[in-house]
Order: C-alpha cells, then structure tokens, then sequence
C-alpha cells in the first residue's frame, strides 16, 4: 500500500499563495459591492480636482506631483475639464489618487493598490431636506505586485483606473458638450 504524500511548502511559497489571496479575494469583494449605476454620478459634472496621496511606502522614483501630472495629462487629452480647487458648482467634486503600498524586504516586493475615485457632494433622498453630504460616486481599485526597479507597473495599474474612468465619465457625458482642451502646466515626467 502505497502512503500519500504530504505537500509541504516553504516560507517562500507560502508567502506568494498569501498575497495571491490577498490580492484577490478584496477585488472579488469589491466587485460584488461596486454598482452598476456607478457612472450615472458622472453625468453632468462640468469639472473636477485631481488630488492625490501615497499611503505607507512611497516607492522610488514615485512623487505625488507625477502622479498628478499623469492623471491630468490623461483627462485633459480626453476633454475632461479639470479644477483648480473644488467649484461648489460641480458640487465640490474631486478625482482623489491612493497609492498603497506595502513593502516586503525579505522578498524585496511591493505589494501595492491603486484608486482611483470620485468625491462629490451628494443629497440623501430621504433626508432632502439636510444640507449635501461628501460621498465617494465612482471609484476603480487594481491590486499588485511589482520589485523596487519597476515602479512603471504601478503607473500601468493608474494609467488602467484612468482609463476606466475616462470610458465612464464620456458614456455619460457627451464630447461636445465638455470645455474644449486649455493649455496644461505640469512638471516634466521623469
């Protein structure tokens, strides 16, 4: 009679199943939550602030200026009008950018998470009558992995919220109805 064997694995494989899970089972959560009608809160807004922030481990060769910068070149190409500072107009609407990442130094890895969302003002139907609440509308989460020296993943995961986000808002939106392109000033990319 032959015994079976038993499956051992190390540390390492270990720690890889782990943030296999971990990365995936959010995402599957996520996306049972994340309404279809999501977009519908983009309809009309005539412009927004981008603001953005590293949470935990800021990577190499990552600032938040440049991540900025991408995102407003993105949305400018696309004719999506951009603020300054929240217009009480657009219901004080923002395109907020979180970057989280966590650093493993034992297998020189970044476990990381990309959002993007939207913040606006928002009227509660069942209390009409309160003053507008501030409500995340519209949001886009990728997860992943990458090592120290290729920090361009991370913008790649952005870059795909961005675009996500851009496909929403001009479903909702019609092109000519949106400002035409003004000249943009950013900092050089690196």
């Amino acid at each position: 009679m032959k015994r079976p064997t038993s499956l051992i694995l190390s540390g390492g494989t270990r720690f890889v199943i782990w943030m296999i899970l971990a990365l995936t089972l959010p995402a599957v959560c996520r996306a049972e939550l994340q309404r279809d009608d999501a977009k519908e809160s983009l309809r009309g807004l005539k412009g927004l602030q981008v603001v953005s922030r590293f949470v935990d481990v800021q990577p190499d060769g990552l600032t938040t200026n440049g991540i900025e910068d991408l995102v407003k070149i993105k949305l400018h190409a696309a004719g999506i009008p951009l603020d300054a500072q929240p217009e009480n107009t657009n219901g004080n609407a923002s395109l907020s950018i979180t970057i989280s990442t966590v650093k493993d130094t034992q297998h020189d890895l970044y476990l990381f998470t990309v959002e993007l969302a939207v913040i606006q003002d928002v009227q509660l139907t069942r209390q009409a009558q309160t003053a507008p609440l501030s409500a995340q509308t519209w949001t886009k989460t990728i997860q992943g992995l990458t090592t120290p020296d290729r920090t361009d993943v991370i913008e790649q995961a952005l870059k795909q919220c961005v675009d996500q986000f851009v496909t929403s808002f001009q479903s909702v939106n019609a092109r000519h109805k949106l400002a035409p392109p003004q000249t943009l000033k950013t900092a050089p990319l690196r």
